[in-house]
């Protein structure tokens, strides 16, 4: 008769489960990068959306940090606002949900100025009205994790790069 022994099925049992255990911790690492990927994307849209929106109506329009607070002013979520109303009331065009998995705070602001950055501007023709740009720095919350930086040049550009949190 052919067939699987009770030895075989146990020993590749065991095995799978030695296999599982190893790529486990890795799978979480994915997991968590992945999140802070799309973290640092969903600003990138709320940036690109407010120098659009702010192009189509012919006004301002910032991208306000909801719950601006030390060491992560962005993680508390943030809006696309008409406007620098200074927070997220009316009238908002979009909602950006808190950010659990990192630390989202702006490191250096409009005129050299660090922390602090809560406010992005956009005038008529897309630029940022806050003068030279900005940096804002998404770090895991457990540190273990290689974080991204995201820069904001004075034409509304956005380019992001890996940043070791540590730094």
């Amino acid at each position: 008769m052919r067939g699987v022994t009770l030895i075989e099925l146990l020993v590749t049992l065991g095995v799978a489960a030695v296999l599982l255990g190893l790529a486990a911790p890795a799978f979480n690492q994915f997991v968590i990068q992945r999140q802070l990927t799309v973290a640092i994307n969903d600003l990138v849209i709320a940036i690109n959306y407010a120098r659009s929106e702010a192009a189509h109506i012919g006004s301002t329009v910032s991208v306000q940090a909801a719950d601006a607070e030390d060491d992560n002013e962005w993680g508390g979520g943030y809006c696309v606002v008409t406007g620098t109303p200074g927070n997220c009331t009316e009238p908002v065009l979009r909602r950006f949900a808190p950010i659990d998995t990192g630390t989202l705070n702006g490191i250096d602001g409009p005129n050299g100025n660090l922390d602090g950055v809560d406010t992005l501007s956009f005038d008529a023709r897309g630029l940022l009205t806050s003068g030279d740009g900005g940096v804002v720095r998404l770090c895991a919350v457990d540190g273990t994790n290689p974080g991204r930086i995201l820069r904001v040049n004075l034409i509304g550009r956005t380019t992001t790069n890996d940043l070791e949190c540590g730094e």
